[in-house]
């Protein structure tokens, strides 16, 4: 079993659906596995590249994670939102236009699951991906991701 914890430190998570604009005022909860996968690529591309040059690792662990969904334990969740209006110059007319930011609001660690084997290579991988995650969803969703040995939490 694979579990991992994923901690909101400011307490959002904003996300915006698949399909939907920014300012629609939705919010993807819970977040879609396809989500943290793309972080993971991209923490690699950005950040281990060096340390891990073989591609073929990363691409053996995503394929891997991509297999089935995991299984999610969502802490207490409410969705908030808040408001914007950002002036709007056109010469010398100016306006207003309101900007919606819509987020979750999370106190508690995001935990999921995976029903999948890793190899040692796999695991210090993912291991060094998750410690890189700066941030899950869009760039106000700073988080703190991490691996978790023998969890009991989830069934």
């Amino acid at each position: 079993m694979l579990n991992l914890e994923i901690n909101f430190t400011t307490g959002r998570f904003h996300a915006t659906p698949w399909g939907h604009h920014v300012n629609e005022g939705a919010v993807e909860w819970p977040p879609s596995p396809w989500r943290l996968l793309r972080a993971f690529v991209a923490v690699w591309r950005l950040k281990l590249r060096d340390k891990f040059p073989d591609e073929t690792i990363l691409a053996q662990l995503i394929d891997k994670l991509a297999q089935s969904p995991p299984l999610f334990q969502l802490p207490p969740a409410t969705t908030s939102h808040t408001r914007h209006y950002v002036p709007v110059n056109e010469g010398k007319k100016e306006s207003r236009t309101k900007i919606f930011d819509t987020f979750i609001h999370v106190n508690q660690p995001l935990r999921l699951r995976w029903n999948v084997e890793l190899s040692d290579v796999d695991r210090t991988l993912l291991s060094h991906l998750c410690e890189n995650v700066v941030y899950f969803g869009r760039g106000e969703s700073v988080v703190e991701t991490r691996l978790v040995e023998n969890a009991k939490t989830l069934n």
